[in-house]
């Protein structure tokens, strides 16, 4: 990632996590960066994308360090606790990230980024499904949808907590706690053999979810769509050239139709929209909804 995005991203971690998403501007953003407007723009054509932006990037450095230790070939209590001390010292190297986080997390920014955080708290889960299944064993299988919540709900409430206090946070020290304490757990629900949640129940609950936002951003796409192919009508286009335009919209409105829409087409077909200024706004926005970049 090229260095002015990484400030640019740094700096709105800063700014988000001091004065929260909607009362910080894009020009606080390039005012603490050091840089203009328009350099902002070579990046991000809206804050909003910048918030996604800065998600994936935060994400990205902890997952590869996760992945690094998974790789080690270590007994499986070991290579939880490692995973467990390198997120907690990650929290420490980036408070202001968790600030944001836990400020943000609640708030209806926009579709995509209910999105993601959908996407990070699957995977939060099945990181957590498959280490303790290696660490205890499948005879947990019954306690397992109860035990991911303990565990998640544990290690959540004392991230907040180390927000206030960082010089509490001891990451050694913090994960072998929780470790001791999922031993209680696990022991306790094998003993009472008491369920409340099942495994299935969280995948089936996330499959709602997911479903529900998918649909929720194949509508936003809809929309979108739909005012591009009323601005082609209003412009004074060759009738051959507004039809062409209109038939790549119409086009693009049966693939958003599908359960599983095209990415590859939609990229394609989006290329073809290029050079109508008065569309471009719609072209960018369909681009970042879908994760894809504009050829």
């Amino acid at each position: 990632m090229k260095q002015r995005k990484v400030e640019i991203i740094e700096s709105a971690i800063a700014l988000f996590a001091e004065k929260g998403f909607h009362s910080t501007s894009i020009q606080d953003i390039t005012d603490h960066a050091g840089m203009s407007k328009g350099a902002f723009y070579n990046y991000f054509s809206s804050k909003e994308e910048l918030m996604i932006a800065l998600f994936h990037y935060y994400n990205d450095k902890i997952s590869q360090k996760i992945s690094e230790i998974g790789e080690q070939n270590l007994p499986p209590r070991e290579t939880i606790k490692k995973q467990m001390v390198a997120l907690f010292t990650s929290f420490t190297e980036h408070k202001n990230f968790i600030i944001m986080h836990f400020r943000e997390q609640n708030s209806t920014i926009n579709e995509e980024m209910r999105k993601h955080m959908l996407k990070t708290q699957y995977r939060s889960m099945k990181w957590l499904e498959t280490n303790l299944l290696s660490l205890y064993g499948e005879e947990i299988t019954p306690y397992l949808g109860d035990l991911i919540l303990m565990a998640q709900g544990l290690q959540n409430t004392y991230i907040r907590i180390f927000i206030f206090d960082d010089q509490l946070l001891q990451p050694e020290a913090l994960a072998e706690f929780l470790l001791q304490r999922l031993d209680d757990i696990v022991a306790g629900l094998q003993k009472t053999k008491a369920t409340m949640i099942s495994i299935k129940n969280l995948e089936n609950l996330f499959s709602r979810l997911h479903l529900h936002t998918e649909q929720s951003l194949q509508d936003t796409i809809h929309q979108k769509l739909l005012n591009m192919g009323k601005t082609l009508d209003k412009l004074p286009l060759p009738a051959e050239k507004r039809d062409e335009l209109k038939s790549v919209i119409e086009f693009l409105l049966s693939e958003n139709e599908k359960t599983d829409p095209n990415k590859m087409v939609f990229q394609g077909m989006l290329a073809n929209l290029k050079g109508v200024k008065e569309l471009e706004n719609d072209r960018k926005d369909i681009a970042r909804i879908m994760g894809i970049e504009l050829l």
